[in-house]
């Protein structure tokens, strides 16, 4: 069974990076009379944009430029940044 040892360590990073690009690494809100605005980021960089104006709403998605690979590999870099850390 020991053939298919890669194969399944890839397929464990692959579920490991969809779970990781959804999670919010930032929120940030601007408010300015009826003019409200947020911007949620995600791990992956890709951004959600909320502007509220009086009773007008907008919502922008701005997609990650991230691959697959350059998430594993931010996610290498952030366990071993935690690793030093302790």
């Amino acid at each position: 069974m020991g053939q298919y040892d890669d194969l399944v360590e890839k397929q464990r990073m692959v579920l490991a990076v969809e779970k990781w690009r959804s999670k919010v690494k930032e929120i940030s809100g601007t408010i300015n009379g009826l003019a409200k605005s947020w911007t949620t980021t995600y791990n992956d960089g890709s951004q959600l944009i909320e502007d509220i104006n009086g009773f007008a709403r907008h919502t922008e998605e701005v997609p990650s430029s991230m691959t697959t690979e350059d998430c594993i590999d931010q996610i290498s870099k952030e366990s071993e940044d935690a690793k030093y850390r302790k």
